[in-house]
């Protein structure tokens, strides 16, 4: 089926990856640089799909979200995707899982971009109708096979298997059956599942009796998100695709996590968690309500996030009234084997990715074809002109690591990508950026002369 697209993104290079992707396969694609003529093309034209760029001039692509939401008529059915380079700051934005469908993260995968299209335009599908519940839990109404069919129909094999938190009485357990296979062992659950504030010991136990087996948790009250991964409301079928989405991302990024010998197991644990949730971790301040549940000790959780920082593997960053921390690039890398030197995870000479990976060239060559291509990289390129001027100042550093990092990975300039991420990540912990900002300048002379010599 033929979909009209509309892409709001200020960068012109993404527009033209998207539109190039998507009007190869029969969709037609509008753009619009702002999300003033964003919102007036969708008031003049009707849109199967809006992909909006988080980071926008005026307005950001959340608050454009929520106006989209508001003028659109319901039976238009329009579904808006979330596109960002920081999925952390977009996911913990309260209230973004009912503004966006779905979010994709820069660098854009081709594949994830059509995998969001087809679930989201995909003739629609009954989510489970909701009956009374039972003692407060929700409860599902179709059969378990039913619900079999809806998880499959948002890339499972079938019900997930879930540890409920606290554990349910026999009637409350049929009811979650319907939806989910309950298990007793956290060491058996894809994911945890949280139906009321007194389960928050189980969950901090489940998830201490795991380190390095995380999965995502899942706040069925609506009350207690800021202690899990994901909310889950039976109703609403985008939550039941969010829900999907959290257990397949945790057990692809948990397959590849490495044991630490050399690391205090809370340390060991925190990293395994982050990497798998990719979120941040807050510390102190901000709105208040529950924090993320990480299984330690406050004691063991803020040792942990000093051996970690203190390796280079987290970076403290400002959220709110607050303070948050996140993995550094070196962190993702340690997270999944990267050597250790000196009994912590610390690489002294990490090897360089390729300047560009052969597969992602193949892939967008076949997708988009040569000349496409080659257009796209000219216009790389050409931002890298003018990119990490020596008399930039931080913020413009800031500006040309974000545009940058976006159009170098999808384009497959991976050792380019790479050291953008590692700019931004200095900037953000206000450390290293002189000798990251070289690593930035190297990587895109090293483009410019891939690029010169093809």
């Amino acid at each position: 089926m033929s979909l009209r697209l509309l892409v709001i993104e200020d960068d012109p290079g993404f527009q033209d990856l998207v539109r190039a992707l998507c009007e190869r396969r029969g969709d037609s694609v509008d753009v619009a640089s702002d999300g003033f003529l964003g919102l007036r093309l969708l008031s003049e034209r009707r849109h199967d799909v809006v992909m909006i760029d988080y980071h926008l001039p005026e307005m950001d692509g959340y608050a454009l979200a929520r106006l989209m939401r508001e003028i659109s008529r319901p039976e238009d059915g329009v579904r808006l995707i979330g596109v960002t380079a920081d999925r952390h700051g977009l996911a913990s934005r309260r209230g973004a899982d009912a503004r966006f469908d779905a979010i994709l993260v820069k660098p854009l995968d081709p594949a994830a971009l059509y995998a969001a299209l087809d679930r989201l335009t995909r003739p629609a599908i009954a989510a489970p109708a909701t009956q009374p519940p039972v003692a407060s839990v929700p409860a599902v109404s179709t059969p378990a096979a039913g619900a079999d069919a809806v998880w499959r129909r948002f890339g499972l094999s079938g019900r997930p298997r879930a540890l409920i938190c606290p554990a349910p009485g026999p009637a409350e357990a049929a009811a979650f059956g319907q939806a989910f296979v309950p298990v007793e062992r956290a060491a058996e659950a894809d994911l945890i599942l949280l139906s009321g504030e007194a389960g928050l010991p189980a969950l901090r136990a489940a998830r201490a009796a795991t380190p390095m087996r995380p999965v995502p948790t899942v706040d069925l009250t609506n009350r207690l998100a800021g202690a899990c991964d994901v909310t889950f409301r039976v109703a609403e079928p985008a939550s039941w695709a969010a829900v999907a989405e959290a257990c397949t991302g945790f057990a692809a990024r948990r397959a590849g996590l490495a044991t630490h010998p050399d690391l205090p197991d809370p340390a060991a644990h925190l990293l395994a968690l982050l990497h798998a949730s990719t979120r941040d971790l807050a510390l102190a301040g901000g709105e208040g309500g529950h924090a993320y549940e990480s299984g330690l000790a406050p004691a063991a959780l803020m040792a942990a996030v000093l051996t970690l920082t203190e390796a280079g593997a987290l970076a403290c960053v400002a959220a709110g009234t607050g303070v948050s921390v996140r993995l550094t690039e070196l962190g993702g890398r340690a997270a999944t084997g990267e050597a250790l030197a000196g009994g912590i995870r610390r690489a002294l000479e990490p090897p360089r990715p390729p300047v560009l990976d052969p597969r992602k060239s193949a892939e967008l060559t076949h997708l988009i074809g040569e000349a496409d291509l080659a257009r796209l990289r000219h216009r790389l390129m050409t931002q890298l002109a003018s990119a990490f001027a020596p008399a930039a100042d931080l913020a413009a550093l800031a500006h040309d690591a974000h545009v940058v990092v976006a159009m170098a990975g999808s384009l497959g300039f991976e050792d380019l990508s790479v050291a953008c991420r590692g700019l931004e990540a200095a900037i953000a912990a206000g450390s290293g950026i002189p000798e990251a900002t070289a690593d930035a300048r190297r990587a895109a002379a090293a483009a410019h002369a891939y690029c010169a010599a093809a």
